[in-house]
């Protein structure tokens, strides 16, 4: 019996109107690339339709699909890690059950990672060369979302969450146990933690063509959660989660923060009230802003001093977390390449056994 070499995992929920199409498309594309060397497993994430019943019915037809059935909707990342948990392959997609992105790119993210050698390669939505058949309202959601990570993250990619992936299991292996987020973020989450262990990550352009009818299934909910999890990562992978600061350091900052608003402010005060030179005086005005009304002013000093805040303490968090994160706690926090004893270290190796 030949060894299966990839595995296609296919997470779905309530798709009984592409999944048996699906896996035609994606068996007649994969047995062009590796003959019989491959199974792909489908995971129903706790449909409410027909959809396990759809797999069911076109697994009898084809011999290398699987479909496991889930109790509840835990989210589409969940349902992919329960589907590693089964895979037998060395190099493992991931790719959506809807045929936005047609299962024949799969061989695309193959060719590539052969050329480059890549541990991970992801399709792209946003690289120059994908074309897209997308609503305007998936482009803006998208252009926002991919905002946010670039301007959180230190990711040197287009963008994370388009639904094919190739992973060579030993990256899988790595990242699972770091990760918690079940639902719309999981994709940044895994490719932070893939960054992180030093495998290579590179992308690929992707041809989308959008399927249903609706408006889709990322409603305010979905974008509201799906940005609050981001904030998590951010959170989870950075500095200070790795110092883990004790109560009273916190209470501390707190303080710290409390008194540059009240130095801020009673600064600003000041400033309005000395007597500035005549010839200062229209410069130190534009400067001030005195040209505006009062209210007006002093939300535009607001909002520019939060953006100089918040912007400061992201750039702080990277240069940071750099410089000193040495203890792995095994968490996200905890993944970072550092020199010991001379060399690098790349492709996943342990943390803990230098400590």
């Amino acid at each position: 019996m030949e060894s299966i070499r990839f595995t296609v995992l296919i997470p779905a929920y309530d798709e009984e109107l592409f999944i048996g199409r699906c896996l035609q498309e994606t068996c007649h594309v994969m047995g062009g690339i590796a003959c019989n060397a491959y199974e792909v497993i489908v995971v129903d994430d706790g449909s409410k339709d027909n959809t396990y019943a759809q797999a069911k019915q076109a697994a009898r037809k084809l011999s290398q699909v699987r479909v496991i059935q889930g109790s509840q909707n835990a989210g589409k990342g969940k349902a992919l890690q329960r589907g590693f948990e089964h895979a037998q392959g060395e190099l493992i997609f991931f790719l959506d059950a809807d045929l936005d992105i047609h299962p024949c790119q799969l061989r695309t993210l193959y060719e590539t990672m052969c050329e480059v050698k890549a541990d991970v390669v992801i399709g792209a939505k946003h690289h120059p060369k994908s074309q897209l058949e997308l609503p305007w309202h998936r482009r803006i959601i998208s252009a926002g979302y991919t905002f946010l990570v670039r301007t959180l993250f230190d990711l040197p990619l287009h963008d994370t969450q388009t639904g094919i992936k190739l992973f060579r299991r030993e990256v899988l292996g790595r990242v699972y146990p770091r990760t918690r987020v079940g639902r719309f973020a999981f994709d940044l989450e895994m490719l932070v933690a893939a960054t992180r262990f030093g495998f290579q990550v590179t992308e690929t352009p992707v041809e989308v063509s959008y399927q249903r009818e609706n408006h889709g299934r990322i409603g305010l909910w979905g974008i509201l959660r799906t940005w609050w999890d981001t904030l998590d990562i951010f959170y989870r992978a950075s500095f200070w989660k790795w110092l883990n600061p004790s109560f009273s350091v916190r209470v501390w900052l707190v303080l710290l923060a409390l008194g540059l608003v009240l130095a801020g402010v009673g600064l600003g005060h000041l400033l309005m009230n000395i007597s500035i030179p005549s010839g200062l005086r229209q410069a130190f005005d534009l400067l001030a802003l005195h040209f505006l009304d009062r209210t007006l002013r002093n939300w535009i000093f607001f909002a520019a001093g939060t953006i100089l805040v918040l912007s400061a303490l992201i750039k702080l968090n990277k240069y940071l977390l750099a410089a000193f994160a040495s203890v792995d706690g095994g968490d996200l926090a905890g993944i970072m390449q550092r020199h010991v004893n001379g060399r690098s270290l790349h492709k996943g190796e342990a943390l803990d056994q230098h400590e």
